[in-house]
């Protein structure tokens, strides 16, 4: 017993309830024409997919408010084949996931409800984001934003920490997939189909906690045309970084400013 709790003592702690808010700005570099891969060979890249996805419901949040704001239309949506011929219609301020496919890009800064404390991470609203000069030099510059925004979460291991997804700018493409139960007959039918958004970007970043702070990521950069398969540019990164610093992280299509910073509740 008394070796165990050595161990426990002497061991780093991860659930001390230190919290932390990640600030992350993206923004297209121009060189389109590249497909240069930036890669840290040591991380097992099949093995790192994002497992935590925050923006999803932030889009839609930001979606559905323009939308009751009159600034875009409500969903377009198709009706049931067999009686109205496939025909579109609109739908109600009530945008979903299904509803992303018909997305040309989206919102360069999800619209989150304001938050001081939860037990789960979140993300943060645009007025709590701080890279607005940073922002504004960019533009100055005539660089094109792709995403802004953040989430505030709890120190965690190496192990313990998500994966949270990372994605934005325009569709570039849309892949398709059927159930996985199909009969001949259902080929044939097209609510049977399901339809993936492929996005300018898209991957992961994380961050864990051992002593210091670590960031690793995997994005991919898409141009009209590529598929999953098939992307335009790779760039995984895994860095130590210093609580407050604000790093820059380059590629040839994209730039990201990232800042972490210690969040008391």
């Amino acid at each position: 017993m008394l070796v165990i709790l050595a161990a426990m003592l002497s061991a780093p702690s991860y659930a001390d309830g230190r919290w932390f808010e990640i600030e992350i700005l993206v923004f297209e570099q121009g060189q389109t024409g590249s497909t240069e891969t930036l890669r840290n060979e040591e991380l097992e890249l099949d093995k790192y997919q994002y497992d935590n996805d925050l923006l999803t419901p932030a889009y839609l949040r930001t979606l559905n408010n323009q939308c009751d704001n009159g600034q875009i239309s409500p969903p377009q949506r198709t009706t049931d084949v067999f009686t109205n011929s496939g025909q579109m219609q609109s739908e109600g301020c009530d945008y979903n996931n299904a509803d992303l496919v018909n997305l040309q890009r989206l919102p360069k800064i999800p619209n989150a409800e304001t938050q001081s404390h939860t037990a789960s991470p979140y993300v943060l609203a645009p007025e709590q984001l701080q890279f607005k000069e940073q922002r504004q030099a960019l533009s100055r510059k005539g660089k094109q934003l792709l995403l802004h925004t953040g989430w505030r979460f709890a120190g965690q291991s190496k192990r313990a920490a998500p994966r949270f997804r990372l994605f934005g700018g325009e569709q570039v493409a849309t892949l398709s997939e059927l159930p996985e139960q199909l009969t001949e007959d259902s080929l044939l039918l097209s609510p049977s189909t399901h339809y993936e958004p492929q996005w300018q970007l898209d991957g992961f970043l994380k961050v864990h906690l051992n002593h210091y702070l670590y960031i690793t990521s995997n994005l991919v950069t898409r141009a009209i045309g590529d598929t999953d398969t098939s992307v335009s540019g790779e760039f995984s990164q895994f860095r130590r970084v210093i609580s407050g610093e604000i790093h820059y992280f380059d590629h040839p299509q994209i730039g990201m400013l990232v800042q972490i910073r210690r969040f008391n509740h």
